[in-house]
């Protein structure tokens, strides 16, 4: 399911843990921290067995965690404080990487579909942010890039229009980004036009464009088509009304049709 979302343009697996995705690549993870161990009554007792300062003391808080070490095949008594941390260590690793090899095998060959696991291990500094980093929110100046405009000719009757809607079109962006336009936030503005809340990782299938509304009077609210992905500014000679149909306009969007 994540490969297939992936190659299609959905949205991006930021969840994965960069031990996961370094075993995904074929690589090596660093050693299992007590930190990675799960279930807070094994760690606790693996941590009472770490901070023994004894021999003696160790061996007892091995046995007060006898079952548990013993079903991971990591129980031993030992007789130097180099060997429990090497019994620490041992039953770290099985919790956080040997217990859930057949599980992560079957998640493996899941990512063959499509010859996906061959790009990842080809380019992994590529996916690397795609499955470990949170997506970045979108800020007003992202918006730039995200659309091109299709302007009118330069020298024609629209195009002064068109500069000074897109001038509107940048400044109310910057309300929104601000709490200004509240409850409408950025993330909404690429919903309306396309469908989705973020870009997706691979990119929008068609560049997203703006175009521009010329009736005033039966124009006045902001218009898209999500297959084609365009959006289409109406035309206002005064900000604060375009900020209150743009504003008005994407927040109505979701109710718009129903009873």
């Amino acid at each position: 399911m994540v490969t297939v979302c992936i190659i299609h343009g959905g949205v991006r697996p930021c969840f994965f843990s960069k031990r996961l995705f370094l075993r995904l690549c074929g690589k090596s993870p660093p050693a299992a921290s007590l930190d990675e161990v799960g279930d807070q009554s094994f760690r606790e007792k693996l941590l009472k067995i770490k901070g023994a300062e004894t021999v003696r003391e160790a061996n007892d808080a091995i046995t007060d965690a006898e079952d548990s070490v013993s079903m991971m095949g990591t129980l031993r008594y030992i007789t130097s404080l180099e060997q429990r941390d090497s019994l620490v260590q041992s039953a770290a690793h099985y919790f956080v990487d040997g217990r859930m090899h057949v599980a992560f095998r079957q998640f493996e060959e899941g990512f063959k579909t499509l010859g996906f696991l061959d790009e990842l291990r080809a380019h992994p500094e590529i996916f690397e942010d795609l499955f470990t980093s949170a997506p970045k929110p979108l800020e007003a100046k992202d918006f730039s890039t995200l659309f091109q405009v299709d302007f009118s000719v330069p020298g024609s009757n629209r195009r002064p229009l068109e500069n000074q809607t897109i001038c509107f079109w940048r400044d109310w962006l910057i309300d929104v980004e601000e709490g200004e336009c509240s409850p409408l936030t950025l993330e909404m503005v690429p919903e309306f036009a396309s469908g989705a809340s973020a870009v997706p990782p691979l990119g929008f299938p068609l560049h997203p464009v703006i175009e521009f509304l010329y009736n005033e009077d039966t124009k006045i609210f902001p218009e898209a088509n999500t297959c084609a992905i365009v959006l289409r500014l109406p035309i206002h000679k005064q900000y604060e009304k375009f900020k209150s149909c743009m504003t008005e306009g994407i927040l109505q969007a979701p109710g718009f049709g129903i009873a």
